[in-house]
C-alpha cells in the first residue's frame, strides 16, 4: 500500500491511495473517520459485481486511508477495533497483571471457559461453575461459541475496567450472534480479547492466553490494511474472529488462523507459563509410551 496526503477541506482529509494490485483509489476520510468519497479505476464500481478478491482490496484501500490520515495528522479517524497501538498498551497491560489482578479483572472469563470442561474427566475445574448461561436460541454443540471481553485503559496505561462477557454463538447456519452480559464503560475500549473455551485452570496460563490472542489482533490490523505485520506479530492462531472467515474461505489470504498452517515468516508461539517447567514438563513424556502426548501430560497441565 503506498498512500499520498492531499488538501484538507472543513469536513476532512483527501488522500490518494495505490493499493497492491496498483489501482488507485482516490478517498476522502472525515474527521469522524467516515469515507465520505471513494473513487477507483481499476474494480466495478457496484460491489455486488466484484469479486471477492476486488472487494477485498477496496476494503483494505479504505482502511488503510482511514490509518494513514490518523498516523499522519492530528484527526483520530482509525476506529478502536483498528488501532493496533492501542491493542499493543493493552497487551502490555495484561503482562503485567499478578494472579489476583487476574482473577479481579478476567476471572469470569475465566471461570466461563473453564466451566465448559466440567464433564471432562482429564480437566480439574475444582468448584468452577458458570457465571453466564449459554444463550437458549444457541444451536450447535455446546462449545461452538466464542467469548469477548473489552478492556480499558486509564491514563498511565493500566487496566481501568473491563465489560461484562460477550457470547457469541450460532442462530442458524452460518449466521452469529452476540449477546453481552454486565456493564461495561460508556466509552470505547482500548482492545477486546476474544477467545473459544480452552482447558486453562490456571490464572496465568490464561492470562497468557489473553495475550496471545491480542498479539494475533495485532497481526490482524496489518493483514486488514493489506500490509504485513512487524516480525514479532508474525505469528499463527485466532485474532479477532470476524477476519478469520476471510482467512479460513478466501485465497487472498493464508490461513493466519491455523496454528499449525505453514506460511513463510510465521510460526504458532504461544508458550504460556505452566506450573511446571518447560524442563520438567519434557521428563514426562517417554517416546516409547504407548499413552498419546496428551495423556502424559494433562495431569500436569489441567489439574490444581
Amino acid at each position: 500500500m503506498k498512500a499520498i496526503l492531499g488538501d484538507e477541506d472543513e469536513n476532512g482529509v483527501g488522500l490518494r491511495i495505490v493499493d497492491n494490485n496498483e489501482t488507485i483509489h482516490g478517498i476522502h476520510v472525515g474527521f469522524n473517520g467516515e469515507i465520505t468519497y471513494h473513487e477507483q479505476d481499476g474494480y466495478p464500481d457496484n460491489p455486488d459485481k466484484r469479486t471477492y478478491s476486488e472487494g477485498e482490496h477496496v476494503s483494505q484501500a479504505r482502511r488503510y486511508a482511514k490509518y494513514y490520515v490518523a498516523q499522519e495528522t492530528e484527526c483520530d479517524t482509525l476506529p478502536w477495533d483498528l488501532d493496533a497501538d492501542r491493542f499493543e498498551a493493552v497487551r502490555q497491560a495484561l503482562q503485567d497483571l499478578s494472579v489476583s489482578e487476574i482473577e479481579t479483572y478476567f476471572g469470569d472469563l475465566l471461570d466461563q471457559s473453564l466451566s465448559h470442561y466440567a464433564d471432562d474427566p482429564d480437566v480439574d475445574i475444582g468448584e468452577t461453575t458458570r457465571p453466564e448461561a449459554l444463550p437458549a436460541e444457541m444451536i450447535g454443540g455446546e462449545d461452538a461459541v466464542i467469548y469477548k471481553q473489552d478492556v480499558y485503559l486509564d491514563d498511565d496505561g493500566s487496566i481501568d475496567a473491563v465489560s461484562g462477557i460477550g457470547i457469541t454463538y450460532y442462530v442458524a447456519r452460518g449466521e452469529r450472534k452476540t449477546v453481552w452480559r454486565g456493564d461495561a464503560p460508556n466509552r470505547d475500549p482500548d482492545a477486546r480479547v476474544e477467545i473459544f473455551p480452552a482447558p486453562l485452570v490456571d490464572p496465568v496460563p490464561f492470562r497468557d492466553y489473553l495475550v496471545y490472542n491480542l498479539r494475533c489482533q495485532i497481526r490482524d490490523c496489518s493483514l486488514m490494511m493489506g500490509g504485513e505485520p512487524a516480525e514479532e506479530y508474525r505469528v499463527l492462531g485466532h485474532g479477532q474472529y470476524r477476519f478469520t472467515g476471510k482467512y479460513d474461505s478466501f485465497d487472498l489470504y493464508p490461513p493466519y488462523h491455523d496454528f499449525s498452517a505453514d506460511i513463510p515468516g510465521y510460526s504458532h508461539e504461544f508458550r504460556p507459563d505452566l506450573p511446571i517447567t518447560w524442563n520438567e514438563l519434557g521428563g514426562l513424556v517417554d517416546s516409547g509410551s504407548d499413552q498419546s502426548l496428551y495423556d502424559q501430560i494433562k495431569s500436569s497441565l489441567f489439574s490444581r
